[in-house]
């Protein structure tokens, strides 16, 4: 196997995109902002894998993402501003290539009067109160409509607008009250003034925050990652003492271990990590809406269309200091939480195994979230050696088959992924990676694998890069079946971390600059059949549904992306079945086909997708009825994902049998946190069906 210069890190980098601008405190200088350009293109120009050409196209692309990028909901620019910066349109590569920033100047001039003016128009709106009876509708999320033609036009926007969000909120504190039906018979003044004052205070903080010197740092810093984003979705810029790409890859940071998830320009808690305090406190939930949170003041600040680093920065903190956040769950009351602050090392998060018995076989499952390395450097604790471990667990318990989960994970380590292949197979290619001059082979290590029995890899539209290289590794070997969504996240490239800035000279005091920090593309890898993962992902031998969220985002996605191609490789050996594909295969499309849980979800998802693409009601009935109706569909969906009754799997921790059960009691395994694991792994429909197609496995052996 080919040794790594450094860590390639082979992420999917969506995390990053949400979150370019944290703490942006960069100099404000011109001077400054130039050097930043010119030192951001230049890495781009010398070691990015496959750089686009700086020509008007590009040009273009970055004059549109930009303005998107200020102006999200098509809300704050009028046609005119449109017309006067169009100048501007085929002039962006050359001020790039020259490190002028006469476009961001002009475009943020405009910006930052265009939001003075929707502040002050806000706060003239939300002055008297909304007639909620009086019949009209809005486009609430606007991303691909044009902007106002005009003042008069505009005006009319925001008054819907801002009548949606005070809709919103009238509904969430109705909800609270658990009267929910009393306060849609009849509009309750009272009700609608306190969700008129919520609005009015957010527009008031936001256009406070968003505009002046710190506004104009974190507009330019969005104006580089723009330029970046052009480039790949995954050539980042970050600015100076922005943290968050560092936090993400070293896993440790101070807050509450919750994933942030976004719908539209809400916030919800995707995933809780184990090693939280959010998720030791029993007091938050997937899927909870993120209503509000309190500010340095200790005054509730709402999230909805807050940038994501904003909503970061407020539940991260100091270690052992408090957040107070107001949560909902689809359909049922706000609640208030307070939860402390802690180092969240996502210890807990590692690999970890179960064993699962249905029907008289027992199973192992591996749980795998990110290939992490070990933070010592010695790889003892990295991803591949505990999943090792965890093999070595279930071999112990003698299970029939393993389930590898990689849904939601993002990626991680190359090293890790080609390390962990010698779990499952002989020594034999796992990836080819292809830089601008050469393209190495990497193999998994020369020895006999741990376990060679039936195996399925569970993947999702998340399941990204080194999660995406081990499941081509394992259906191009012939090793093992991949169940899941319609293709993974299609994620080809990857990444290296480089600081950018000048160097100053101590001894004649002069200090050194710092530019920031960027993640650059530098390499292309290939599945070892020649072709790549990019754009189309790993489409599994069986897909039990297209995606698992509705509001997913998958690199096919991003109009930035590079392209899907092909490499001629040498042949390599694949190892053969020992059951029945196609029977195996065809018996596990019909059971998807006829599984009411599945046709729940499908039905929900479609009524979603065409609940949020229509216009909104703005009377309070039929937006009453309209929101009940997501409500329901989102509870519908959550509910049809867990099974029931006699469905329930029996999960029980995996342990080493030569080891005394007395010895282990401080194992991970008997924290609470842990038994909660097995308990949600019990419902969980796409275990079930995974499970269901290793039993197929040992029911139709073909002859050796």
């Amino acid at each position: 196997m080919k040794t790594l210069k450094g860590a390639q890190l082979l992420l999917s980098g969506v995390f990053v995109i949400a979150g370019f601008t944290v703490n942006a405190q960069a100099p404000a200088g011109t001077e400054y902002r130039s050097a930043v350009i010119t030192a951001a293109i230049n890495k781009v120009t010398k070691k990015h894998y496959h750089p686009k050409p700086i020509d008007d196209a590009y040009s273009a692309a970055v004059w549109n993402r930009f303005l998107h990028t200020l102006d999200p909901n098509s809300n704050l620019f009028l046609q005119e501003d449109v017309t006067a910066l169009a100048v501007y349109k085929n002039q962006v590569d050359d001020q790039l290539n020259s490190g002028a920033t006469t476009f961001f100047d002009a475009a943020y001039a405009i910006y930052e009067q265009r939001a003075g003016e929707a502040s002050r128009l806000c706060q003239k709106i939300l002055a008297t109160p909304f007639d909620l009876k009086k019949k009209e509708t809005v486009m609430a999320w606007r991303k691909d409509l044009p902007f106002c033609a005009g003042k008069q036009e505009q005006e009319e926007l925001w008054r819907k607008l801002l009548k949606y969000y005070t809709l919103r909120h009238y509904m969430e504190m109705s909800a609270a009250k658990g009267d929910t039906a009393r306060h849609l018979a009849a509009v309750d003044p009272v009700l609608e003034a306190k969700a008129r004052e919520k609005v009015r205070k957010w527009y008031s903080d936001y256009f406070r925050q968003t505009t002046g010197q710190r506004g104009a740092d974190d507009k330019f810093a969005q104006y580089v990652s723009a330029a970046m984003f052009e480039i790949d979705p995954h050539t980042t810029y970050a600015a100076p003492q922005d943290r968050l790409m560092n936090e993400q890859l070293n896993k440790r940071y101070y807050g509450l271990g919750i994933e942030l998830g976004t719908k539209e320009s809400d916030y919800y808690i995707k995933r809780l990590l184990p090693g939280g305090t959010a998720y030791r406190s029993g007091q938050v939930k997937e899927n909870d809406n993120i209503i509000a949170v309190a500010d340095s003041k200790g005054e509730m600040l709402p999230v909805n269309g807050l940038p994501a680093n904003e909503v970061t920065g407020l539940i991260r903190g100091e270690k052992g200091t408090a957040v107070t956040m107001k949560l909902q769950q689809p359909g049922e009351k706000e609640r208030t939480v307070t939860i402390k602050r802690d180092e969240v090392i996502d210890q807990e998060n590692r690999a970890k195994s179960a064993v699962i018995e249905k029907n008289g076989k027992r199973f192992g499952y591996i749980f795998l979230p990110l290939f992490y390395m070990d933070p010592t450097g010695t790889k003892i604790n990295g991803s591949a050696n505990d999943v090792a471990r965890e093999v070595e667990k279930l071999k112990e318990q003698e299970v029939d088959g393993i389930v590898v989960d990689l849904r939601g994970n993002s990626g991680g380590s190359l090293d890790e992924v080609v390390t962990m292949g010698y779990c499952f197979v002989p020594a034999g290619p796992i990836t080819w990676l292809r830089g601008k001059d050469s393209i190495r082979m990497y193999s998994s290590p020369a020895v006999e694998p741990l376990y060679d029995g039936p195996l399925t890899v569970l993947v999702d539209e998340s399941s990204a890069s080194a999660s995406e290289i081990f499941a081509a590794a394992m259906q191009d070997r012939g090793r093992g079946i991949i169940v899941g969504t319609s293709s993974s996240f299609g994620k080809g490239t990857a990444q290296m971390n480089i600081n950018i800035g000048k160097m100053g000279n101590p001894e004649k005091g002069i200090a050194d600059v710092n530019y920031g920090s960027m993640r650059l593309t530098t390499e292309k890898f290939y599945r070892i059949n020649g072709s790549s993962t990019q754009l189309k992902g790993v489409i599994p031998d069986i897909v039990l549904q297209d995606r698992m969220e509705l509001q997913s985002i998958m690199e096919k996605d991003f109009s930035s992306a590079l392209a899907c191609d092909t490499v001629g490789l040498p042949p390599y050996q694949r190892l053969t079945f020992g059951f029945n594909y196609q029977e195996v295969v065809q018996h596990a499309r019909i059971r998807v086909r006829q599984n009411p849980a599945f046709a729940t979800i499908a039905a929900n998802t479609r009524q979603l997708k065409t609940l949020q693409e229509q216009p909104t009601p703005l009377d309070l009935l039929s937006f009453g009825a309209a929101y009940q109706q997501i409500s329901g569909c989102q509870k519908n969906i959550q509910q049809a994902k867990e099974l029931k009754g006699k469905e329930v799997l029996t999960v029980q921790p995996s342990m080493l049998r030569n080891i005394n059960p007395a010895r282990q009691k401080n194992d991970a395994v008997n924290t609470a946190s842990y038994k909660e694991w097995l308990e949600k792994l019990g419902k969980d429909i796409y275990l079930a069906e995974t499970l269901s197609v290793l039993e197929d496995m040992l029911a139709n052996p073909v002859a050796p």
